[in-house]
């Protein structure tokens, strides 16, 4: 801590603070500084949210251990690539701009004299009584044999588990011949349940930071739940009126602007846990204490979030460094179902795209069919079944004519299908998914193929490297089945909130809502570290399935729905054709007419581009 106040610097470029480190800037960081230089303390645990300056944090431990303990250090990042661009972008300008530290690093010399700069010296630097190895979690092979006595991790929840293990715990297993060992975690939390960082947190002291009342003086963690804000006539935030509330007197502790230095420096860590594991201690903070970001600004991110992105998880981790409760409520099927409204005549006019996801089966084919309106607001439109085997023509046929018809709605449009999902099975019926597929591209219908995994995005980008050239779209299981539980989570009318209709005749029946809730997400130990997997309760989880189909298709399309609501307004008296009455040129027609093509390119700028 005073080591880092007399000579730590901050480089230019690589902050929008740069000169002189100033403890009295964050003063939730003396403690964890001063715990880093405690002998009596090996393990330190930081759980926090982004902004709130973790980075310089391990940048003032490694800077200290190089000049005043010289120890053998480990960096661990999740890639290589991460490791090799913390070193350049940030390592070496702070060493280059503090006094202390310029001429520790042996960069090394080439004939000429210059230094070099090549990948070696980038990951490994050498300096006097030891040495520094920036090591990615996907490569283990560097943390073999290689003694370490001072252990950093940054983003712990972003390693993934090789076939040599888990790089976390290998890289720990690198410190055990050093009585005197320091490791350091820190990272944002993910899922609960899977997260590395919590499990280290809460085998902690688990300490959080406690700031007093500036009206009744008494002692209370900034929390969420307590900040509060007016909303305008169109239900819109307020954001000068964004505040956060003491929790005993009810009077305001901070107001839309950046906290008071005044109020952190009155603040004090207190641990929860009374009995945690020896030499541990753990810090979690979230983004209400960050110097450098207005309470107003949270409460806009919040917003957004909730209307845009239909679900709190990168905000919950990111801003308020807690895991995100992905806990799902697979035995709700009857409460959803109970939600089942009466559409009208037709389909509610708020709808602006519709999607369809096929699962492919032995000896038939089931489809879902969801529209969707601004905010990813979802309609339940269909979900029907085709009998027939998938080998034969004729049940291709079927799906053919299902996917070209349009749908009325209620304000007089129609809407196509814009993009279908078929599942290219277990690879039995691979082949027969691509030839139905690929002439049909253009009409945005593609196959699809699940990949199971924490960290595996929904979407990822398409190849088409299969003899019938068809563009197949792997998508993130995980991350699929989850987005679509926690929209099914959302109980307000209103972005990110899923409809369903009461008639029986369009699928929604207790058979579909039970397949919707077929499974439920479990963490298993495998490789030592604990991975996240759905695991079916019911037998058919199809209606899941196409469900996960058809909530993929409108992330690839990635519509812009307030450009879409503003042709629709523009436009009222045109409908758009349906694709039935174009059947002949099926190789090469848009999911819109010409007169509503000309803004596809702009409407799904932001989707993938084949």
């Amino acid at each position: 801590m005073e080591w880092a106040e007399q000579n730590r610097y901050i480089a230019a470029g690589t902050s929008p603070e740069a000169g002189k480190w100033k403890n009295e800037r964050v003063p939730f960081m003396v403690e964890i500084m001063e715990t880093i230089s405690d002998p009596n303390v090996h393990d330190i645990v930081l759980m926090c949210s982004s902004q709130i300056g973790k980075s310089e944090l391990l940048l003032n431990a490694l800077c200290y251990f190089v000049a005043q303990e010289p120890s053998p250090i480990l960096f661990l990042q999740p890639t290589i690539e991460a490791a090799e661009g913390f070193s350049k972008e940030r390592i070496e300008p702070t060493f280059q701009a503090c006094p202390a530290l310029i001429d520790k690093f042996d960069q090394g010399k080439d004939g000429r004299g210059s230094s070099r700069k090549s990948s070696e010296t980038i990951r490994l630097k050498k300096f006097p009584g030891g040495f520094l190895a920036m090591v990615g979690a996907n490569s283990p092979a560097g943390l073999a044999s290689r003694p370490i006595r001072v252990l950093l991790c940054d983003e712990v929840d972003r390693y993934g588990t090789t076939k040599e293990g888990d790089p976390l715990k290998l890289a720990e297993q690198r410190t055990l011949n050093f009585f005197n060992s320091k490791r350091i975690f820190v990272s944002t939390p993910t899922i609960r349940g899977a997260s590395k960082i919590e499990d280290k947190f809460l085998f902690s002291d688990q300490r959080f930071f406690f700031v007093p009342c500036p009206h009744c003086g008494k002692f209370q963690e900034l929390k969420w739940e307590n900040v509060k804000w007016d909303k305008d006539e169109k239900n819109k935030p307020i954001l000068d009126s964004s505040r956060l509330i003491c929790l005993f007197c009810g009077e305001v502790i901070r107001g839309a602007g950046k906290i008071s230095r005044e109020l952190l420096t009155r603040g004090e860590w207190r641990a929860k846990n009374n009995s945690p594991k020896e030499n541990c201690r753990g810090y979690s903070l979230n983004a209400l204490y960050s110097p450098w970001v207005d309470l107003s600004r949270l409460v806009e991110e919040f917003c957004n979030c909730v209307e845009t992105k239909n679900g709190l998880q990168e905000f919950v981790n990111l801003k308020l460094g807690e895991s995100f409760d992905a806990a799902n409520f697979a035995d709700d099927w009857k409460e959803v179902q109970g939600r089942g409204e009466l559409y009208g005549e037709f389909l509610p006019a708020e709808i602006l795209v519709i999607t369809a996801g096929v699962d492919v089966q032995r000896d038939r084919l089931e489809i879902v069919v969801l529209g969707w309106g601004v905010g990813f607001e979802c309609w339940g439109i269909m979900y029907s079944t085709i009998l027939g085997d998938p080998k034969e023509p004729t049940t291709w046929q079927k799906l053919d004519e299902f996917l070209l018809a349009s749908w009325r709605l209620n304000d007089g449009r129609e809407l196509p299908i814009s993009c279908t999902c078929v599942d290219s099975g277990d690879g039995t019926l691979t082949q027969e998914v691509y030839s139905f597929t690929a002439p049909r591209a253009g009409r945005g219908v593609y196959a699809v193929k699940g990949r199971g995994g924490s960290g595996v995005p929904l979407i990822n980008r398409p190849t088409n490297s299969n003899r019938q050239k068809a563009w197949l779209f792997v998508l993130g299981v995980n991350a699929g089945k989850g987005l679509v539980f926690s929209r099914l989570k959302t109980k307000k009318q209103g972005p990110g909130y899923v409809h369903f209709p009461l008639d029986p005749r369009l699928g929604f029946d207790e058979y579909f809502f039970k397949g919707l809730f077929s499974e439920k997400l479990e963490f298993v130990r495998a490789g030592g570290t604990k991975v996240a997997t759905w695991v079916k309760i019911r037998e058919r989880n199809e209606p899941l399935d196409c469900s996960v189909y058809a909530t993929a298709a409108v992330e690839i399309l990635q519509p812009n729905f307030e450009l879409l609501k503003e042709y629709k307004k523009n436009n009222s008296d045109l409908k758009i054709f349906s694709m039935k009455q174009s059947s002949q040129n099926q190789q090469n027609i848009s999911p819109f007419s010409s007169a509503a093509g000309s803004c596809r390119r702009r409407v799904f700028s932001n989707g993938v581009q084949l």
